[in-house]
C-alpha cells in the first residue's frame, strides 16, 4: 500500500482474484473493481442448433473470469460446463441436478459463483418447455442463500435484474452481441456482500 493510500475493504479486494487478473477476455476491461466491455460472440453465420444456446465462445470467456470449480450453472439447458454443477428444471442430458431455480436443493453458502441464463420472455419459456418465466426476486433470494459471502452471480439476460442493494453489489456490465438483426444481451455481475448494509457479518 502506497503512502497516503486508503486501505482497501474486503469487498474491494475480492475482484479481481490475483490468479485470474491477467486473464481478462478480449474487449473486457477492469477499472477500480468495475468490469465492463462488449463481447462479440459471433455464430459464424451458422444457425443455433438449440434455441437460446450460448453464443460463440461465451462460456470460454466466462470461465476466464471465474473458475468452474465451485460454480453452480442454473438453467443449463443442453450446455454442460465440466467441473460445475449444472442444473435445470426439466430433464436434460447436460444436467447434473434437476430442480427449480426458485427452490434450490442446496445448503446455505455452498457455492463460490453462480451463472444463470434464464428464459427472456414467455415465448422463450414455452419453446424451452417450462411454460413460465422465473421470478428474478425468488431466484436472487435463493442464490443469495447458497452463495458464500463475496461470491458472484453472473446473470445473462436482455436486461439485468433489480436487486437489493443491502445484499448485493453490482460490479460489472458486459454487452453480448452475436451479429446483425440479433438481440443484444447483457451479462451483469452481482457480488454477495460480505457484510450486508445495515447488518452483521455473514
Amino acid at each position: 500500500m502506497r503512502l497516503g493510500e486508503k486501505p482497501r475493504t474486503v469487498e474491494q479486494t475480492l475482484w479481481p482474484p490475483p490468479a485470474w487478473q491477467r486473464q481478462l477476455p478480449r474487449f473486457t476491461h477492469e477499472q477500480n473493481g468495475w468490469l465492463y466491455g462488449v463481447w462479440y460472440c459471433g455464430t459464424s453465420f451458422r444457425p443455433a442448433r438449440i434455441h437460446g444456446a450460448y453464443p460463440g465462445d461465451f462460456v470460454k470467456r466466462v470461465l476466464a473470469l471465474i473458475p468452474p470449480h465451485g460454480l453452480l450453472h442454473l438453467c443449463c439447458g443442453e450446455w454442460h460446463i465440466p467441473g460445475a454443477v449444472n442444473l435445470d428444471l426439466l430433464p436434460r442430458r447436460a444436467m447434473d441436478v434437476q430442480a427449480d431455480a426458485e427452490e434450490l436443493p442446496f445448503l446455505d453458502q455452498t457455492f463460490e459463483n453462480v451463472l444463470i441464463d434464464p428464459p427472456y420472455s414467455a415465448e422463450d419459456a414455452t419453446r424451452y418447455g417450462t411454460h413460465r418465466l422465473l421470478s428474478s426476486v425468488a431466484v436472487m433470494r435463493e442464490v443469495h442463500r447458497i452463495l458464500r459471502p463475496g461470491g458472484s452471480l453472473l446473470w445473462l439476460d436482455e436486461k439485468y435484474p433489480s436487486y437489493r442493494r443491502q445484499e448485493w453489489q453490482l460490479y460489472g456490465l458486459i454487452a453480448v452481441i452475436t451479429g446483425f438483426q440479433r438481440r443484444t444481451r447483457v451479462l451483469s455481475f452481482h457480488r454477495k456482500r460480505v457484510r450486508p448494509i445495515g447488518g452483521h457479518a455473514l
